[in-house]
């Protein structure tokens, strides 16, 4: 089930997010541009805070829309690290991590132990939506979905940031991240450059980064 692989990558996050290293590296620029360490801290356990945030909403009425949909809705993915929507999602982070270093890690851990007795119990059909998404929703395992690769992602980033080992994950956890990431990048680069990019050096355009 896709909780059982959220929950596996959102105790890998807060394990990261308690190193000493985050905190010894707090107010230092991340790998990820214009955030600080913090910022990218905040940002990553946000991935962990915002699956109770949305399960104590009311359930949304109106139509929902696929996973891929959603990534053709979002004005992040098309847009500058200085567009509006980067610096309210990047001053959201910086908001979250105001708490610092080792109560932020607490609060991800604490919030990790709360969706083990929360989240099993949902149906995977229940509908979610985020206040700034407008009016639709997603499945409830889209959603779900959608933060687990944002926790394998900025994982990395923030491992990389403090230079520690970026943790590693359960093969179901990676494999349906790097699943969802491929189709993206398919809806972005084409299908020709993902095959050329996984099958011929020679061939292979410069990127097919998802994002």
């Amino acid at each position: 089930m896709i909780w059982d692989c959220y929950l596996d990558a959102a105790a890998s996050a807060a394990g990261l997010l308690a190193h000493e290293a985050i905190e010894a590296a707090w107010d230092t620029p991340s790998v990820l541009a214009l955030y600080p360490v913090s910022g990218l801290a905040g940002h990553l356990a946000g991935q962990i805070f915002f699956i109770p945030r949305v399960l104590a909403m009311a359930e949304p009425s109106e139509e929902s829309i696929s996973i891929l949909e959603y990534y053709q809705r979002v004005r992040w993915m098309n847009v500058g690290h200085d567009h509006e929507e980067h610096v309210r999602i990047r001053s959201g982070s910086i908001a979250t991590a105001t708490v610092g270093a080792r109560e932020l890690a607490t609060q991800a851990a604490t919030a990790v132990a709360e969706l083990r007795e929360l989240l099993p119990g949902q149906p995977a059909g229940r509908l979610v939506r985020l206040p700034s998404w407008g009016t639709w929703s997603l499945r409830l395992e889209d959603f779900v979905l959608s933060r687990m690769m944002e926790l394998v992602v900025h994982s990395d980033d923030l491992a990389v940031s403090v230079d520690v080992p970026t943790p590693e994950l359960p093969e179901d956890v990676t494999y349906a991240v790097i699943h969802l990431l491929s189709r993206l990048a398919v809806g972005r680069h084409g299908s020709t450059a993902m095959i050329r990019a996984l099958s011929r050096a020679e061939r292979a355009p410069a990127s097919i980064a998802a994002f």
